[in-house]
């Protein structure tokens, strides 16, 4: 049974798990997909929806395909728009994928879904980033172990790749995080100006979510603290509005927050 399909999509869709119901290697190997369990409960909720809707969003779909992935043979039907109210309260097996077959969520029973995809579908369906929804996941399932004993074993099966830091310190060269902490450095020396700070900073942290790295307190609140500031600064002057930052004050805060986590 097709929910919601593309004429003659529905079988791209189906074609997106192998033989055992599982996310085949061959659709996750093109574009290079990563898997990141998730919470769910006993149907389709706001949350799970938002993923999807999300990852539709930031990797350029406008609909969504459902599926469920027992049935033998699919008739086309129409599309789903990502944001249509019939995708919520719906019970598994379900399957549903981006038109443009960039991503996908695997609800096969209670308790937890899988979520696969580009790096730009997960951009939208796993904001948090892959080793922290997995690192989330795996505090999850030890907590709802009792209710659901197969959440452990699928949280094994994803582990985080990375640690997660939780000084500046503890950050190693090369990586995404280290990167915003060594801008932050230069926008308070002086090394860089307050728009060069901004664009660098915003663009490493979202390398720093696309590679999955993992920070925890004090540096993640640290870090948070930061993209709080650049939300009230303008990165184009002629954009700038009553009450936003100076370069000034932007460096003295930045500065501050450096000298209090170092």
């Amino acid at each position: 049974m097709v929910i919601g399909a593309n004429k003659g999509g529905a079988g791209d869709a189906v074609a997106v798990l192998d033989g055992q119901g599982t996310f085949s290697e061959r659709w996750l190997s093109a574009g290079e997909k990563k898997v990141v369990p998730v919470p769910a409960g006993s149907r389709t909720d706001g949350s799970l929806v938002r993923r999807i809707t999300e990852g539709c969003r930031t990797a350029g779909a406008d609909a969504v395909l459902v599926v469920r992935p027992s049935a033998e043979a699919a008739a086309p039907a129409d599309s789903l728009p990502p944001t249509d109210p019939g995708l919520v309260a719906l019970s598994p097996p379900l399957l549903f994928v981006t038109a443009n077959m960039e991503g996908a969520v695997l609800f096969r029973g209670p308790g937890y879904a899988l979520v696969a995809g580009t790096s730009a579908f997960l951009a939208g369906a796993a904001p948090e980033g892959v080793d922290q929804a997995r690192a989330r996941f795996a505090r999850y399932a030890r907590a709802a172990a009792q209710k659901w004993p197969v959440l452990e074993s699928t949280a094994r099966w994803f582990p985080p790749g990375h640690i997660a830091w939780k000084y500046p310190r503890d950050v190693p060269t090369a990586t995404a995080t280290s990167q915003q902490l060594a801008l932050m450095r230069d926008v308070a020396a002086g090394r860089c100006t307050g728009t060069e700070f901004a664009v660098g900073w915003l663009d490493a942290r979202r390398l720093s979510h696309e590679r999955g790295e993992r920070v925890r307190d004090p540096l993640e609140t640290l870090l948070d603290r930061v993209f709080s500031l650049l939300e009230d600064y303008s990165i184009d002057p002629q954009f700038k509005e009553p009450g936003d930052l100076s370069d000034d004050e932007l460096k003295n805060a930045v500065t501050e927050l450096m000298r209090k986590a170092e």
